[in-house]
């Protein structure tokens, strides 16, 4: 769309905002909108949600417990700040139960024949997305909202977050493959903390941009691809929870060499250089060139665990490229 400029006074030239853009996000005369520079361009943000995504209605009647999951991570992760879910299913449950002792040992138990209800479904997924809460809950119906407002210092924070995790996965793992696999019971419960914060960072972006909005689409990419070395983490101390066999020395100095690919990522992200780019690439080489010499003298039970490795490497390679693309 295209605006005139319009002079006012001797050095004062304005352009009207478009009607549309300002009613979405409740703009009126006398309040405040920030306005950058960027090159050629002048981008103009509000920090107010879009009240074309205050509410969405939900009806999860015979979806199963996994849709019903899908469904409203989706709505959360695309921003809404209310979500109505109608078409909660009757239970045949007495006595629906708090996370409390009890609960936990019911989920302990290796014989428990008795389903979760779709409200306790909807309760348990809403205990898991940060930053919001049911405010409403009858029979068939409840009410998820969002409790205070979505900024880019809180995206910044959870994104370190998801960085801190991500070394925590990457620590519990160095153990396992020092044969302490002690820690190893507990990536999955890390793991879900790492996808509740990329949620979140899907769910800020998705509302407010990144605090460079030209840059919202790289930052989404950047966020998903940490999300998927948190996965390969999890696959990988699935393969090695349950195996008595340990780690060659050649398997430990492969590990090894990737764990410090992802901390190099990670201060390449926050101080960002060419000399470190290069350097990520060259220590990508010499991975290549180590796992070639210990190859032939891996067993059957390390190839699997260097195939999750070796994914890690190329996300953490992908994750080198965005970071580039985020200079430009």
């Amino acid at each position: 769309m295209k605006r005139k400029v319009i002079k006012q006074g001797h050095n004062t030239l304005t352009i009207t905002i478009p009607s549309k853009w300002a009613k979405r996000y409740g703009v009126k005369a006398g309040d405040e909108i920030d306005v950058h520079e960027k090159d050629r361009s002048l981008i103009i943000t509000v920090e107010k949600n879009t009240s074309k995504l205050s509410c969405i209605t939900l009806n999860i009647s015979g979806l199963p417990a996994r849709l019903v999951w899908r469904y409203i991570l989706s709505a959360y992760r695309a921003g809404y700040n209310e979500i109505r879910i109608e078409g909660i299913e009757g239970s045949k449950k007495t006595m629906y139960s708090s996370f409390s002792y009890d609960t936990i040992e019911y989920l302990r138990s290796k014989d428990n024949k008795i389903e979760m209800s779709q409200m306790e479904i909807v309760q348990a997924i809403s205990n898991r997305l940060v930053g919001v809460e049911i405010i409403d809950q009858k029979e068939h119906f409840c009410v998820i909202k969002e409790l205070g407002e979505t900024s880019c210092k809180e995206f910044n924070n959870a994104l370190r977050r998801m960085f801190i995790i991500l070394k925590d996965e990457a620590e519990i793992m160095e153990e396992a493959f020092n044969n302490k696999k002690e820690r190893l019971k507990l990536m999955h419960i890390v793991d879900t903390n790492l996808d509740r914060f990329e949620d979140f960072c899907i769910r800020v972006l998705n509302k407010n941009g990144y605090e460079n909005f030209r840059k919202t689409p790289i930052m989404h990419s950047i966020i998903f691809f940490i999300e998927l070395i948190g996965d390969e983490f999890k696959m990988l101390a699935k393969h090695m929870i349950n195996t008595k066999e340990k780690p060659s020395k050649g398997m430990r100095a492969i590990f090894r060499a990737y764990k410090e690919q992802i901390e190099r990522f990670i201060d390449l992200f926050y101080k960002f250089s060419q000399e470190k780019t290069k350097n990520i690439y060259e220590q990508d080489a010499k991975i290549t060139a180590l796992i070639n010499k210990h190859y032939s003298s891996l067993t059957k039970r390390e190839l699997e665990w260097l195939y999750h490795l070796k994914k890690i490497g190329s996300h953490i390679n992908t994750l080198t490229e965005l970071v580039i693309d985020m200079q430009f």
